[in-house]
């Protein structure tokens, strides 16, 4: 191996450990840009965890509100038959007379 050998296979070795270097760096500006983009996944999978908490109260007070309305229609669908069937027989006894 001569002089202009060596000095060739020093050259590659630099430009392979630049290369190197370089991907080390591209790497680590990868990992930072995706940790950025987890927290912001995180602070937006938070602010989802908050808004479903709200969704959760909404849907447990329409809850509440579903069931007062089925007692309310138990309660007021019999009355109101009644109600029918009284001035259905008050109309027909006044033009039975």
């Amino acid at each position: 191996m001569n002089d202009e050998q060596a000095e060739r296979i020093a050259r590659l070795l630099e430009d392979i450990r630049d290369g190197q270097r370089l991907q080390l760096e591209r790497q680590a500006q990868a990992l930072k840009r995706q940790e950025e983009l987890l927290a912001q996944q995180r602070a937006r999978l938070a602010s989802v965890s908050e808004d479903s908490s709200g969704a959760k109260e909404l849907i447990a007070t329409s809850a509440r509100v579903v069931a007062s309305a089925r007692i309310l229609v138990l309660i007021a669908l019999p009355l109101a038959v009644l109600l029918i069937v009284f001035l259905a027989w008050v109309f027909w006894a006044q033009i039975a007379r």
